[in-house]
C-alpha cells in the first residue's frame, strides 16, 4: 500500500444550486458587436452623406469620425466594466426583489455538472483570470493506466491536483465528443495546455495518430503531448519523488529532427537515473530502488519508444507538437474509495459503491505522479500549439489588424495625395494671381486654376477619389480657398475689360439722338450690354447661358494667342465664371447709376415694354417644356405603316401640340393675363412689385377706370401672347410636314402596291396622317359641348341670335385652312347648324379635297393594274407614255393634273407637304412609265435623226474642217422650219413636251417634270431652228445681205467676191452693195484682194465651193456695231487691216453658220439612267 503521508488530498467542491454568474458569449459580446455596427454605419454617413446630417466636408467631418470612436471605445469599456463588476447581475436581483420575483425556474445547466464545479471551485479560488492561473492537462489512455495515475478520474472527469488540472479524455456517464466540446467552450482560447498520453511499452497502436487527431479536432486545438510511461515498482516509496524524463526541442516544425534526438536524450535519463537510484537504494538500505527501475525500464525500452514516436511524428494526422517523454512509478496495493458517478445530462447519480448520495468525499493520489504532473505543466507552455479548423477570434483578430494595415497605408497615401494637391492647388493659384492680365499667359494660367477648380467641384458634388480620403480629404477646404485667387484673376483678365467695353457701349449709345439707335441689331446688342452689366452688379440676376454669350462677345481677347486657341479658352473661361457668378454675389461690381438710367431712358424710348411681352411667354414655355412628348411622324400616323412610303427626321417640340395647349399653355396664358405684371422687364424698369388685376379693383370704386383699363390692356396681352404662340405653333408644324419625304418604288409593281395603301381607307397612311393634322389644328378651338349647342338653340328661337350670327374666328383656321379644306371643314361652323350644307358647298367650290385626290390615286392605280396585268406591259407603258409625249390626254394624265392641282391648292406654305404626300406618288408612279418610253425615244431620235445627220455631215464644212463642203440641200433636208426631219419628229413625237415659240422650240412647263432633257439636245435643237428658220425660209438655202467696204491707210483698191458678185472699192465714197448668198450653186466662189501705194495687188483669200464666203467670214474679226450691224476685219501681214461692214436682214445673217463650226446631232433627247449615262435601250414598240 501506499504510504498515506506520501499523498496529496483533493478536495472536491460541493454541488450547488445557486445560480452561476452569467457567462453567455451573446452576454460579453453583445453589446460590443452592436456598438461596433452602430459606429460603423454612422462613420459610413458621415463619411458619404455627411450632407444629411448636417456635416460638411473636411475638419468636421474628421472631428464627428473621431467622435463616433471616442463615443464606441466608452460604450464598450463601461459594458466590460459592469460586465467583470457584477452589476448586470445586481441589477437583475434589484429588479427581482423589488417586484417580487424572487423565484427562478431551474434551468438545465449548460455544461457538464463537474465542469460546472471546477468552473465555479476556479471562479472562486482564482478570480477573474481562472483560465491561466492553472495548467489543464488531458490524460489520454486505457482506463486502467489513467485509473493507476489518477484514481477515481473516470468517474470524476476532472480533478483539481496539487497546481493541475487534469481532465479525463471520456469520462463516464457522457459522449466524448459531447465532453471535449463544453471543455472546448469552457476554456474557448485554449481549452488544454497539454495532452499525457499514458503508454506502456509494448504498445502498439497503430490508431494513436489518428486518435490525438480526433481530440485536436473535437477541441479546435492541437495541444503538445507528453507520453508518461508507467513503471511497476516494487521496493517501497520514496520521502521525496522527482520527475524522470526527457522534453525534446520545442520547434514543432521540426519534429523529426527532434524524435532523431531521442536516444541520445533517453540515454541520459538512463545513467543519471541509474546514479541517482544508486545513491537513493544506498541511503535507504537496499528499499527504494524504483528509479534503478525506471533506468532499467528506459533502457529496454528505448528503442521501442524511439520507433514509436518516430512513427507518430512521421503520421499526417499528427498536428500537436512532441513534447516529450515522462515515467513515473507505480506501486501496487492501492486502495479505491467511492465517489459519485455523473450522468451525461449533468444530474448526479447513485455512487459505484454505496447507495448513499452524492457526499463530499476525498481521493488520495499517487504522491509519485505529482512532480511528474508538475513537470509537465510547466514544459507545456514551452511548446505551441496549434489551431485545428476555424476559430473565429483568431480570424477576427487578423481581419482587424490588416483592417489597421490598410487603414494605416490608406491614411499614408491619402496624406501624401492631399498634401501634393495643396501643394498643386498653391502654385496654380500664385500663378494665376501674378501672371500679366489680358495676356496670353495669364489666360492660360487662369483656365489651368479653372480645370482644378472644376475638378475640385465635381469631388465636392461625388465625393474625392478613395485614395484621398481616409478622413484626411482636403478637397472642399482647398477648393474654398481658391475662389479668392480665382476671383483676383478672373477681375483682372475678363471682369474688368468686359466692364470697360461696356462702359464704352453704353456710354457711346447715351450720346447717340433718341432716333440714332433704331437698327434692331444696334438696340438688341446696346439693350444685352445694358443686361450684362446689371447682372455683373447684382449678381442675384444672373443667367448663365446670357452670360455665357454676352461675356464672349463683350470680351477684349488677348492678340499673342491663335485663333482656335483664343476662342476656345474664352469660351471656357466665360462659362465658368457665367456658372458661379449667381453664387458669389461678392464678385459683385458697382455699376454707374447715371449710365444704368441714361441706358434705361433710351432703350425704353425706342423698345418699350415689348420685351416684357417676350420674358412672359419665354417663361410660359418654359414652364411647360419636357412635359410632354414630342410628336414624330411615327405618332401621327397611330399605327399605321408608313414604311417604303413617308419618311422625315423632323419632329414637332411637344409644348406645340394640341395636348399642351388644352393641358397647360391655355391655362398658363389666361393667368399671366389675369396677374399681369406691370413691372416690366427689369432690364429696362428695374425692380418694382407686381401688381394684379385683383390687387387694383380691390381699391373701390375710386379706381373703377385705372381697373377697366387694367383689364383691357391683360386682355391686348392675352392676344398677344396667343397669336405668338400659334404663330410658333403653326411654323413647328410646318417644318414637320414640310419636311416629308416620298420614296418612290423602283418599279412598276412597287408604285402599284404603294398607290393601294395609299388609297386604302382602312389603313393609309396619308388618311391617319391628316386625321392627326387636323386634330391638332383643332388647338384653340372653343368648346363645342352639349350645353354650348342647347344655348344657340334656345337663343335661335327666341330671337336673341346675334350673338350666334357672328362668325367665330379660330386661331389656326387662316394658317391651317388648305388642310382643314382637303379634309371638308371650313373652319368652326356657325350658329345656325347647317354644318353640312355650308361644307358641301365649300368644297364643292374649291374643287379639290381628300376624296377627290383618293379617288384620283385610285384611278392611276388601276390604269397601272391594267397596264401591268396585260400580255404585253412594256409596250402598253410605252405606248400611253408616248401619246403623252405627243399631246394626246389620257386617265393618267388626268389623275396627274388633280395631284398637281390638289398639293397647289395647299398654298406656299405648305408646298413641301403637298408635294411630298399629294403631287410626289402619282408622279413617282408615273415615273415608271415615262422612264422606259423616254429611253425608247431617245433610240428613235438617234435612228432616224441623229444618226443619219451626223453621217451626212461627217467630215464636211463646216461641221468638220475639212476641204469638203456640206450640202445645202441635204442640211435643209433636216433642219426646214415645216418640212425638216427635225421639225416633223418634234411636231410627232414629243408635242406634248415640247412648244414652238418663235422659232424655236422650248420644254412645255405642263409636261412631266420627272423628265429631264438633255441640255445638249436643247442646245441643238435651238440652234438648228435659228439657222432653218433664217437659211431655209424660202424653202432653199439664200441668205440676203448687204456689204459696205470701208476705207484703209495705205490700200488703195480692194475687192470681194461673193459666189460671182464683187464689190470693188478704191476709196470713193462708201456705198452698201446687196448680196445674195448662196448662189445657184453652180459659182460657188469667195475671194478678197487689195493693192497698197508701195506694192502690186494682191490676194487675202481664196476658196470655192458652197461654203467658200462662210470660209472667208471665219477668217474675219468680228465686231458687232448695232442689231444688224457687223464689222468683218481682216488682217494683211503686212499690217494692213481690210475692213467691211455686214448688214443682215434676219439675226446675224450668214455669221449665224459659223456657229455650225463643230457642231454635232445629240443623240439622245432625255436624261434616262444612272448619272446621266445612257442605259442600254429596249426595243421600239412596233408603231415605231
Amino acid at each position: 500500500m501506499t504510504d498515506p503521508r506520501l499523498t496529496l488530498r483533493s478536495l472536491e467542491p460541493v454541488t450547488t444550486t445557486e445560480e452561476s454568474p452569467p457567462s453567455s458569449r451573446v452576454a460579453i459580446w453583445g453589446v460590443p458587436v452592436a456598438a461596433l455596427i452602430v459606429a460603423v454605419l454612422a462613420i459610413g454617413i458621415v463619411s458619404l452623406r455627411g450632407d444629411l446630417v448636417g456635416v460638411t466636408a473636411g475638419e468636421s467631418r474628421l472631428k464627428a469620425i473621431i467622435a463616433i470612436l471616442v463615443t464606441f471605445a466608452v460604450v464598450v469599456v463601461a459594458h466590460l466594466v459592469l460586465f467583470a463588476t457584477g452589476a448586470y447581475n445586481f441589477a437583475g436581483r434589484l429588479f427581482r426583489s423589488e417586484t417580487g420575483d424572487r423565484t427562478k425556474a431551474a434551468k438545465p445547466l449548460k455544461r457538464d455538472a463537474r465542469l460546472q464545479r471546477i468552473y465555479e471551485e476556479l471562479r472562486v479560488s482564482q478570480g477573474w483570470f481562472w483560465r491561466h492561473r492553472l495548467r489543464w492537462l488531458l490524460v489520454n489512455g486505457t482506463d486502467e493506466r489513467i485509473d493507476q495515475i489518477v484514481p477515481g478520474l473516470k468517474q470524476a472527469g476532472v480533478m483539481h491536483v496539487d497546481e493541475t488540472i487534469l481532465v479525463h479524455v471520456s469520462p463516464e456517464g457522457i459522449e466524448a465528443q459531447k465532453w471535449l466540446g463544453q471543455l472546448r467552450q469552457l476554456r474557448r482560447r485554449c481549452p488544454v495546455d497539454g495532452v499525457v498520453h499514458v503508454a506502456g511499452a509494448d504498445d502498439t497502436d497503430t490508431e494513436l495518430p489518428r486518435a490525438l487527431s480526433g481530440i485536436g479536432t473535437a477541441l479546435g486545438w492541437a495541444a503538445p503531448v507528453t507520453f508518461l510511461h508507467l513503471v511497476e515498482a516494487k521496493g517501497s516509496p520514496s520521502e521525496r519523488f522527482d520527475a524522470v524524463g526527457a522534453f525534446m526541442p520545442n520547434d514543432s516544425r521540426r519534429q523529426a529532427a527532434a524524435v532523431a534526438r531521442l536516444p541520445e536524450l533517453l540515454n541520459e535519463v538512463e545513467q543519471r537515473s541509474a546514479d541517482a537510484g544508486i545513491h537513493l537504494c544506498t541511503r535507504n538500505n537496499l528499499r527504494v530502488t524504483w528509479l534503478m527501475e525506471v533506468s532499467k525500464y528506459v533502457g529496454d525500452h528505448c528503442e521501442r519508444i524511439v520507433d514509436g514516436l518516430r512513427g507518430l511524428a512521421a503520421s499526417n494526422w499528427l498536428h500537436a507538437p512532441l513534447a516529450g517523454v515522462m515515467f513515473a512509478p507505480v506501486f501496487s496495493g492501492q486502495t479505491v474509495s467511492p465517489i459519485p458517478v455523473v450522468n451525461g445530462d449533468g444530474i448526479p447519480g447513485e455512487p459505484v459503491d454505496t447507495p448513499t448520495a452524492a457526499v463530499p468525499v476525498t481521493r488520495e493520489q499517487p504522491a509519485a505522479l505529482l512532480p511528474v504532473w508538475r513537470e509537465i505543466a510547466a514544459g507545456s507552455p514551452n511548446y505551441r500549439g496549434r489551431r485545428v479548423g476555424f476559430y473565429w477570434p483568431n480570424a477576427l483578430a487578423t481581419l482587424v489588424t490588416a483592417a489597421a494595415i490598410a487603414w494605416c497605408v490608406w491614411m499614408t497615401v491619402s496624406f501624401i495625395g492631399n498634401r501634393q494637391l495643396a501643394r498643386e492647388a498653391n502654385q496654380t493659384a500664385q500663378t494665376a494671381v501674378e501672371a500679366k492680365p489680358q495676356t496670353a499667359e495669364s489666360w492660360r494660367d487662369q483656365l489651368a486654376l479653372q480645370l482644378l477648380m472644376e475638378q475640385l467641384e465635381y469631388r465636392e458634388q461625388h465625393g474625392a477619389p478613395w485614395y484621398l480620403r481616409a478622413g484626411l480629404s482636403r478637397n472642399d477646404d482647398i477648393l474654398a480657398a481658391l475662389w479668392q485667387p480665382y476671383r483676383v484673376a478672373a477681375t483682372q483678365n475678363m471682369q474688368a475689360p468686359v466692364v470697360q467695353t461696356i462702359t464704352d457701349l453704353l456710354k457711346a449709345a447715351g450720346e447717340a439722338r433718341a432716333d440714332a439707335l433704331q437698327s434692331q441689331d444696334t438696340r438688341g446688342s446696346t439693350y444685352r450690354a445694358l443686361k450684362t452689366y446689371l447682372m455683373l452688379g447684382d449678381p442675384a440676376h444672373a443667367d448663365a447661358t446670357f452670360l455665357r454669350r454676352t461675356l464672349v462677345a463683350l470680351w477684349r481677347r488677348p492678340v499673342d494667342m491663335s485663333e482656335g486657341e483664343r476662342d476656345d479658352t474664352g469660351r471656357r473661361l466665360a462659362a465658368f465664371y457665367a456658372d458661379h457668378l449667381k453664387a458669389h454675389p461678392e464678385w459683385r461690381i458697382t455699376p454707374d447709376s447715371s449710365l444704368v438710367s441714361t441706358t434705361r431712358n433710351m432703350l425704353v424710348t425706342q423698345m418699350g415694354l415689348a420685351s416684357a411681352d417676350d420674358t412672359v411667354y419665354q417663361s410660359i414655355l418654359d414652364e411647360v417644356k419636357g412635359k410632354y412628348a414630342d410628336a414624330s411622324l411615327q405618332t401621327l400616323l397611330n399605327g399605321a405603316d408608313a414604311r417604303g412610303m413617308f419618311t422625315t427626321s423632323q419632329t414637332v417640340p411637344g409644348i406645340y401640340t394640341r395636348a399642351a395647349w388644352d393641358g397647360m399653355i391655355a391655362d398658363a396664358i389666361d393667368r399671366t393675363a389675369s396677374e399681369r405684371r406691370v413691372s416690366g422687364d427689369w432690364v429696362l424698369t428695374g425692380a418694382q412689385p407686381s401688381q394684379t388685376i385683383g390687387d387694383t379693383l380691390a381699391q373701390g370704386a375710386v379706381r373703377t377706370g385705372a381697373a377697366i383699363d387694367e383689364k383691357r390692356t391683360a386682355e391686348q396681352l392675352k392676344q398677344r401672347l396667343t397669336a405668338r404662340y400659334f404663330a410658333e405653333y403653326t411654323a413647328a408644324w410646318q417644318t414637320l410636314l414640310n419636311s416629308l419625304q416620298w420614296q418612290p418604288a423602283p418599279n412598276l409593281n412597287g408604285s402599284i402596291d404603294q398607290l393601294t395603301r395609299l388609297a386604302d381607307a382602312q389603313t393609309s397612311p396619308l388618311i391617319a396622317l391628316m386625321k392627326s393634322v387636323q386634330y391638332q389644328a383643332e388647338a384653340g378651338r372653343p368648346s363645342q359641348a352639349l350645353t354650348d349647342t342647347l344655348v344657340r338653340k334656345a337663343q335661335s328661337l327666341i330671337g336673341n341670335d346675334d350673338n350666334a350670327q357672328a362668325p367665330t374666328v379660330n386661331p389656326l383656321d387662316k394658317s391651317f385652312g388648305p388642310l382643314l379644306a382637303l379634309m371638308g371643314e371650313t373652319g368652326t361652323p356657325p350658329a345656325s347648324g347647317n354644318v353640312k350644307g355650308n361644307t358641301s358647298a365649300n368644297v364643292a367650290l374649291s374643287g379639290v379635297s381628300l376624296s377627290r385626290y383618293l379617288t384620283a390615286v385610285t384611278t392611276m392605280r388601276l390604269k397601272l393594274q391594267q397596264i401591268a396585268g396585260s400580255p404585253d406591259a412594256q409596250a402598253m407603258a410605252r405606248s400611253l407614255a408616248q401619246a403623252v409625249f405627243q399631246g394626246k390626254l389620257s386617265e393618267l394624265s388626268q389623275a396627274r393634273d388633280d395631284a398637281a392641282l390638289t398639293a397647289a391648292s395647299l398654298g406656299s406654305a405648305w408646298a413641301g407637304f403637298g408635294n411630298a404626300a399629294f403631287a410626289r406618288p402619282p408622279e413617282a408612279a408615273w415615273q415608271t412609265i415615262l422612264q422606259p418610253a423616254a429611253a425608247s425615244l431617245n433610240e428613235a431620235w438617234r435612228a432616224s435623226v441623229a444618226a443619219p445627220f451626223n453621217a451626212a455631215m461627217s467630215g464636211r464644212y463646216p461641221f468638220f474642217d475639212t476641204q469638203a463642203d456640206a450640202s445645202f440641200a441635204e442640211l435643209g433636208r433636216f433642219v426646214r422650219p415645216d418640212t425638216g426631219l427635225i421639225a416633223r419628229f418634234i411636231s410627232t413625237q414629243l408635242a406634248g413636251v415640247l412648244k414652238l415659240e418663235g422659232d424655236h422650240w422650248i420644254p412645255n412647263e405642263l409636261a412631266p417634270q420627272a423628265l429631264q432633257f438633255d441640255p445638249k439636245f436643247l442646245a441643238g435643237l435651238r440652234q438648228l431652228s435659228t439657222v432653218g428658220a433664217q437659211l431655209y425660209m424660202k424653202g432653199d438655202a439664200n441668205e440676203h445681205f448687204e456689204m459696205m467696204a470701208l476705207p484703209t491707210p495705205n490700200v488703195t483698191r480692194s475687192e470681194l467676191s461673193v459666189d460671182g458678185r464683187q464689190i470693188v472699192y478704191f476709196n470713193q465714197q462708201e456705198s452698201w452693195t446687196p448680196l445674195a448668198w448662196p448662189g445657184d450653186g453652180l459659182n460657188g466662189h469667195a475671194g478678197l484682194t487689195w493693192q497698197t501705194l508701195n506694192a502690186g495687188l494682191r490676194q487675202a483669200f481664196d476658196s470655192t465651193g458652197d461654203w467658200a464666203f462662210l470660209r472667208l467670214l471665219a477668217k474675219a474679226d468680228v465686231k458687232q456695231l448695232d442689231s444688224t450691224r457687223y464689222q468683218l476685219t481682216w488682217n494683211d501681214a503686212n499690217g494692213d487691216p481690210l475692213r467691211y461692214v455686214l448688214r443682215a436682214q434676219v439675226g446675224a445673217g450668214p455669221l449665224e453658220l459659223l456657229k455650225l463650226r463643230g457642231f454635232q446631232m445629240p443623240e439622245r433627247i432625255f436624261v434616262v439612267g444612272k448619272a446621266g449615262a445612257a442605259p442600254m435601250l429596249p426595243p421600239l414598240p412596233p408603231e415605231l
